[in-house]
C-alpha cells in the first residue's frame, strides 16, 4: 500500500454522507432529498464559512493498489455515464477515507480528477453540501494532457474578496444585517449618539461603547481596504503581479497580512535569497517541485559550473528551498491556517532580567531607550535602579497568551522598552506540526511524487517555518496583545473619566483656584458664583528665604476680600508641598477649619488649555500661567463645561454635540450673538454651515432653553429628547393621555405617561404609528423625564473636601483610613488617604464590594513600603457619609 493510500488518523477525518437525490417529482424520497438540500444551501449561503478544496488525482493516490488497477476502461466508462444520465446521483458531503459504519473508504477513480468541496462553518455541521461545478470538472478532464495547475489554483477558486460588512461581522461578532446597516449608516455620515438613540432598531440595541468599538474596527477596515486596491493598483501598473496575486491581497484581512503578502513587491526587497534565486531562472523548477508537475526535476542538470551560485547541487537545492520557502509563506490560505492555530494552541510568553548588573549600563541603556522617560525619572528624582525595581515581578515570569491581563502587557512593553526585560513566545511542537500538515495537504497532495520532491518539501518548510511564519506568528501575537492591552486601558480611561466629567457640580461658591509651583510660585484664580474671574495672581510659599505664615496671611487676606470659602488645589507638581502649606495654616489658626476648605483637583490638559486657541479667545489678555489657575478653579464650579474645552486627545473626550464640528459650533454661537437666542430647533437651519444632514444629526441633541427667551417657548418639544422627526408621534401621545403639550415635565404629565405606557399595547402602537418599536420607545422616555434636569445629579459624586494631612511615615499596618477613590485599574483601585501617595486596594483585597471613582472608603493598611512609597489597603466599607479625613458638602 503506497503512503497516498495509507488510511489517515479517525479524529483528523470527517465521515462520509451520501443523500440520493431523484428528479422525480412523484417520489417522496425526492421531496425530502430537495428539501434537504434546498435547506443547506440556504445555510451555505446565509453562515460564514471556510472553503477548502482537496484534489485526488486518481493514478497517485491508488498507486500500487492491485484491486483499483484491475477495473477496465470500460466499466470506468460506464460510472461515467451512469454519473452523467442517470437521474438519480450521489452528493459526495466530505473528504473522508472512511464512512460512518467505517466501511471502505470511498476513492474516484480513472483518469480523471474528481473535486471535493470540504465546507466548516461556526455550528461545526458535518452535513453541509455543496456539489462542484461539473463545467469545472469537465474542463479538468479536457486539459488532462496540459500541465497539472490544481495544486495552486484549485484554492482560489473557490476564494471570496470579502466586502466591508462581511468582514465587520466577522470581526465584529454581530450579526450580517446589522453589520450592513451599521456600515450604511456610517457612510452616511451618521454619528454614534444619533445612531444609539434614534436608530438602534436597525443596529441590534448596541450599546454605545460597542458601537464605538465597532466604528474603530470599521475605520480599520475600510482602510485596509483602500491600502490594499492602492498596492493592487501600482503593481498593476507596474505588470509585476497576476490575478492571482491580485486576488490574495484583496482578500487579506488584516494590515500585517497585506504588509507581509505585498513585502516581496517593495523595491528594497528586490535583493531577497528568494529574488535572487528566481535572477538565476529557478523558478519554475522550484514551482514543478513544489506543485507536482511533470516532468520530474533532476538537479544534476541544473548545474552550471559557469555561474558561481549554481556550481554544484546543494546550492542549486538551496536556491529552490528559498523560492518554495517564500511561496509558501505568502500564501492566504497558509496565513490563515495560522492565524486560526494561533488560538488553538498553548503559547507562552515568557520574561526575564536582561544582563545589565551594573548601574552605569542601565543608565546608558534607559537614555538610549527613550528620552522621554529619562526626562520624567529626572523630573521625579528617581534613579534608574528604582525604575528597574517596579518591575521585579516580571524579572522570572512566564503565562499563557490568552491569560495576560493588560496591565501586565503593558507593563512588560514599558520594561522591554527601558531594556529591563527580554521577551521570548515559547511556541510547542504541536502547533508547527499541525501547520506543516496543513501545508502538505495544498502542496503535496498532488501531482508527482518522488524523493526529491519529498527532501526538497521538508527542508524548505523547515526553513518557512523557522524564518518567516514563526517570525510573523510570534508579531501578530505581540501586536494582538498590544492592540488588546490598548483597548483595555482606554476602556478604563473612559469609565474613570466619563465619572470624572459627571462629578456634580458645586454652584453658587466663590473658589479659589490654585495651580501649584516651587520657583515660578504658586498662579491662583479666584472666581465668582458664575465663574466669572475676580482676581489673579501669584504665591511663593516655597522660596528660599520664604515666611510660609506671612504668605499666609495674604492668602487670607485674599480669601477675606472676596468672601471666599473654598480653594481648588491643582494635583501637578508641588501639590503635596503646598497641601502641608495649608494643612499648617489650619493647625497654627491663620486659616479656619470651620469655614474654608480646600478640594484637591485634577490639572490633567490644564497647561494645554492655557496656551489653547480657545484660551486666548476667552482672555484675551490674560497671563497664561494664570489662566491654568481659572480651569482649576473652574473643574470644581463645573467639571463637565471645563474639560470640553480641552483637546479630546488630552483627556478621551470627543465633541459632545452629535455632527457638529468645531467651525460649525462657531457658526451657531456667531448667529446667535448676532440674531439673539433659538425660539426652536428648526431656526438652526438658518445658520451657515447648517445643512439637513447636520441638523438630524444633532437636533435630538441640542435643549431650546425657555428661560433665555423670558420663560415663553413655541413648542415644548424642543426641551426634551423626542428628535424632531418623531414630534407627530409625541403629540399623537399626547394627545391619547389628554395631556396638554404645555405641561409636558410636571409630574402629574410623568405620571399618566408612565401609567400610560403600562397599560398599553406597545406592539400595536407601533404598528398604528408606522413607526420602529425603539423609536417609540425613545419617545416615552423623553415624555417621562423631567425638563431641565442635570444628569449629573443622578451620579452622586461629589468633590473631595480635606482638612488634615498624614505623612506616609505616619503610617503602619494595621490601621484604618479613610479616602476617596481616585482611579481604577483592571488590578485595583488607587485611593487617596490624605498623604503624598495613593494607596492601592488590589482585586484580591476587594472583600467581593465594587466601587466607583468618587467613592468614599474606609480602608486597613497592609503595606507599607516608605522607600519606595508604596502603601497596600484592604477595602472595609465603602461609605456616603463624610468622615474625619474629609468633608462633604
Amino acid at each position: 500500500m503506497s503512503l497516498a493510500s495509507r488510511p489517515k488518523r479517525r479524529a483528523a477525518v470527517k465521515a462520509v454522507k451520501i443523500i440520493e437525490i431523484s428528479d422525480d417529482e412523484d417520489s417522496e424520497e425526492t421531496s425530502v432529498g430537495r428539501r434537504k438540500r434546498q435547506r443547506l444551501d440556504e445555510d451555505y449561503e446565509n453562515q460564514p464559512t471556510t472553503i477548502r478544496r482537496q484534489r485526488w488525482p486518481t493514478k497517485q493516490v491508488n498507486q500500487g493498489d492491485q484491486a483499483v488497477e484491475k477495473q477496465t476502461n470500460s466499466q470506468r466508462k460506464k460510472n461515467d455515464a451512469k454519473q452523467t444520465k442517470s437521474k438519480r446521483g450521489k452528493v459526495l458531503l466530505s473528504n473522508n477515507e472512511v464512512n460512518d459504519a467505517g466501511e471502505e473508504r470511498l476513492e474516484p477513480i480513472g483518469n480523471d480528477y474528481n473535486d471535493v468541496i470540504l465546507i466548516e462553518n461556526d455550528a461545526n455541521d458535518a452535513d453541509n453540501v455543496f456539489r462542484v461545478d461539473t463545467q469545472f470538472n469537465n474542463t479538468l478532464n479536457n486539459n488532462n494532457e496540459s500541465r497539472v495547475t490544481t495544486g495552486r489554483n484549485s484554492f482560489w477558486a473557490r476564494r471570496k474578496v470579502w466586502t466591508i460588512d462581511e468582514l465587520l461581522a466577522e470581526t465584529t461578532a454581530i450579526e450580517p444585517t446589522a453589520a450592513r446597516n451599521i456600515v450604511q449608516l456610517f457612510e452616511n455620515e451618521n454619528t454614534i449618539p444619533f445612531i444609539c438613540r434614534y436608530r438602534r432598531d436597525l443596529i441590534n440595541h448596541l450599546e454605545p461603547e460597542r458601537l464605538r468599538e465597532i466604528k474603530s474596527t470599521y475605520t480599520d477596515i475600510v482602510n485596509l481596504r483602500k491600502k490594499a486596491e492602492t498596492i493592487v493598483s501600482q503593481l498593476t501598473k507596474e505588470n509585476t503581479i497576476n490575478e492571482e496575486i491580485r486576488t490574495e491581497m484583496l482578500c487579506a484581512k488584516t494590515s500585517e497580512e497585506l504588509e507581509f503578502l505585498f513585502a516581496p513587491y517593495k523595491p528594497a526587497s528586490k535583493g531577497s535569497l528568494a529574488e535572487r534565486a528566481k535572477a538565476l531562472g529557478l523558478e519554475q523548477f522550484a514551482d514543478r517541485l513544489l506543485y507536482g508537475e511533470p516532468p520530474e526535476v533532476i538537479l544534476k542538470q541544473l548545474v552550471n559550473s559557469k555561474i558561481p551560485e549554481m556550481d554544484d547541487e546543494e546550492k542549486v537545492l538551496t536556491g529552490i528551498c528559498h523560492i518554495i520557502s517564500h511561496n509558501i509563506s505568502k500564501h492566504t490560505g497558509v496565513l490563515e491556517e495560522l492565524r486560526k492555530l494561533q488560538h488553538c494552541h498553548r503559547i507562552t510568553l515568557k520574561t526575564s532580567k536582561t544582563k545589565q548588573s551594573n548601574k552605569e549600563k542601565n543608565d546608558i541603556t534607559s537614555t538610549s531607550a527613550s528620552t522621554s522617560d529619562s526626562n520624567y525619572q529626572k523630573k521625579a528624582g528617581h534613579s534608574n535602579k528604582n525604575d528597574e525595581s517596579k518591575y521585579e515581578h516580571y524579572f522570572d515570569f512566564q503565562a499563557d497568551v490568552r491569560q495576560l491581563k493588560p496591565h501586565q502587557v503593558l507593563a512588560i512593553n514599558r520594561a522591554e522598552k527601558l531594556k529591563f526585560l527580554t521577551v521570548k513566545l515559547l511556541i510547542a511542537d504541536y502547533l508547527k506540526n499541525d501547520i506543516k500538515r496543513y501545508v502538505r495537504s495544498i502542496f503535496m497532495a498532488d501531482g508527482l511524487q518522488y524523493p526529491l520532491r519529498t527532501q526538497v518539501f521538508e527542508r524548505a518548510f523547515e526553513e518557512c517555518y523557522q524564518k518567516k511564519l514563526q517570525p510573523l506568528l510570534c508579531r501578530q501575537i505581540r501586536s494582538d496583545l498590544n492592540e488588546k492591552a490598548k483597548k483595555a486601558s482606554i476602556d478604563v480611561f473612559g469609565k474613570n473619566l466619563k465619572q470624572l466629567l459627571l462629578m456634580s457640580p458645586l454652584k453658587g461658591e466663590r473658589i479659589l483656584g490654585i495651580d501649584p509651583g516651587f520657583t515660578n510660585g504658586c498662579k491662583y484664580a479666584l472666581i465668582s458664583e458664575t465663574a466669572d474671574v475676580l482676581e489673579t495672581g501669584v504665591l511663593y510659599p516655597h522660596r528660599r528665604n520664604a515666611d510660609p505664615e506671612e504668605i499666609g496671611q495674604q492668602l487670607l487676606k485674599i480669601l477675606l476680600r472676596h468672601k471666599c470659602k473654598l480653594i481648588a488645589l491643582g494635583n501637578g507638581t508641588a501639590c503635596r508641598e503646598t497641601e502641608f502649606w495649608l494643612s499648617k495654616l489650619f493647625e497654627i489658626g491663620i486659616l479656619d477649619d470651620g469655614e474654608v476648605r480646600y478640594s484637591i483637583v485634577s490639572e490633567q490638559g490644564a497647561s494645554i488649555y492655557s496656551c489653547s486657541d480657545i484660551a486666548k479667545r476667552e482672555f484675551p489678555r490674560m497671563d497664561t500661567n494664570h489662566i491654568s489657575a481659572v480651569s482649576i478653579a473652574r473643574r470644581l464650579n463645573d467639571p463637565l463645561s471645563e474639560y470640553v474645552k480641552i483637546e479630546p486627545r488630552h483627556i478621551g473626550v470627543g465633541i459632545h454635540i452629535a455632527g457638529l464640528t468645531e467651525k460649525k459650533a462657531d457658526k451657531i454661537i456667531e448667529h446667535r450673538l448676532e440674531n439673539g437666542p433659538f425660539r426652536t430647533r428648526k431656526d438652526l437651519l438658518n445658520v451657515k454651515s447648517i445643512g439637513e444632514k447636520t441638523f438630524v444629526q444633532c437636533a435630538g441633541f441640542i435643549r431650546i432653553d425657555p428661560r433665555s427667551l423670558g420663560g415663553s417657548i413655541d413648542n415644548l418639544l424642543d426641551c426634551t429628547w423626542v428628535h424632531p422627526e418623531s414630534y407627530v408621534i409625541a403629540k399623537k401621545i399626547i394627545s391619547k393621555c389628554k395631556l396638554d403639550l404645555k405641561d409636558i415635565g410636571n409630574k402629574d404629565f410623568i405620571k399618566k405617561i408612565s401609567e400610560f405606557v403600562e397599560k398599553c399595547d406597545i406592539n400595536e402602537l407601533t404598528e398604528n404609528f408606522n413607526i420602529p418599536k425603539e423609536r417609540l420607545e425613545i419617545v416615552f422616555q423623553a415624555l417621562q423625564r423631567e425638563l431641565f434636569k442635570d444628569y449629573r445629579s443622578e451620579f452622586d459624586k461629589k468633590p473631595l473636601f480635606k482638612q488634615g494631612l498624614t505623612r506616609i511615615t505616619e503610617l503602619s499596618v494595621g490601621d484604618v483610613v479613610t479616602g476617596a477613590v481616585t482611579n481604577l485599574t483592571h488590578f485595583g483601585a488607587f485611593v487617596d488617604i490624605g498623604v503624598e501617595c495613593d494607596g492601592l486596594i488590589h482585586v484580591s483585597k476587594m472583600n467581593n464590594m465594587k466601587v466607583n471613582i468618587g467613592d468614599r472608603v474606609v480602608t486597613s493598611i497592609v503595606q507599607v513600603d516608605k522607600q519606595r512609597k508604596r502603601i497596600g489597603l484592604r477595602l472595609e466599607e465603602i461609605v456616603t457619609e463624610a468622615d474625619t479625613s474629609f468633608t462633604l458638602v
